[in-house]
């Protein structure tokens, strides 16, 4: 789970959260679908753009969560349908000669910001501020194509090459979403990076192990002192008190 500024964003493959290790990296294996968990965890709306390997996934619009909600998005948004789920991939040096290498690739940013509290001079104005459309899903969720935006740079990272991935369409899917409101949203920006690797390397770093399957919040964690495994809610060894994470 990442949580900064009272948002939650998480990482969830075959119906389970993934566990981030160190500068919100999540390992997942190569051609896994997998969704994005949102909850806002503010006492009034927020709106939310995402973008995964550089590119917005919801085709110009942006999400709004009530406060205290949370949604799951399953995919590639299109107008106003999810039709496929997001699938990560090996990029491979034929796909990295064909569509090149990016700074974001397998980097998923979430970038949101809150909605004012409402004031008395300000109320016969909201509806004419920022002219928009918006859209709600069945949750009460809401996007919409709201497009001022105010944001400041962010520094990437960019995994190295055996863990390298990027996002593409995957399994057939379909969420849909209806017309919602908000208001007016605050100029101040926040950020949530979450880095998606496909491998772990060994600690000898000669050898490299391919996830086969997901590594959530349950999976027991190894010692890399002892190799005894512990419960995943734990930071220390058990057994010789190694930081495990």
């Amino acid at each position: 789970m990442v949580y900064s500024n009272k948002f939650i964003a998480v990482i969830k493959c075959r119906g389970k959260i993934l566990r981030e290790f160190s500068s919100n990296t999540v390992r997942l294996p190569f051609g896994s679908d997998y969704s994005i968990l949102l909850k806002n965890k503010e006492t009034c709306k927020a709106l939310v753009d995402i973008t995964i390997d550089g590119k917005d996934v919801l085709d110009g619009n942006s999400l709004i969560l009530g406060s205290n909600t949370s949604m799951e998005l399953k995919g590639f948004m299109k107008n106003s349908i999810v039709k496929n789920k997001f699938r990560f991939i090996n990029k491979t040096k034929e796909i990295s000669n064909y569509r090149g290498d990016f700074l974001e690739d397998g980097l998923i940013e979430i970038k949101y910001r809150f909605e004012k509290e409402p004031t008395s001079f300000l109320w016969s104005t909201l509806d004419y501020t920022y002219p928009r459309t918006t859209w709600i899903s069945s949750d009460d969720t809401v996007y919409t194509n709201y497009c001022s935006t105010d944001y400041s740079s962010v520094p990437l990272c960019k995994s190295s090459l055996s863990d390298s991935g990027i996002t593409v369409p995957g399994k057939v899917t379909e969420q849909e979403f209806t017309v919602g409101s908000i208001g007016e949203v605050e100029m101040v920006s926040h950020n949530i990076i979450i880095q998606l690797k496909g491998e772990i390397k060994s600690k000898s770093k000669i050898k490299r192990k391919r996830i086969t399957k997901p590594i959530t919040i349950k999976t027991k964690i190894k010692c890399n002192t002892c190799g005894r495994r512990w419960k995943s809610s734990l930071k220390y060894c058990g057994n010789c008190s190694t930081y495990l994470h």
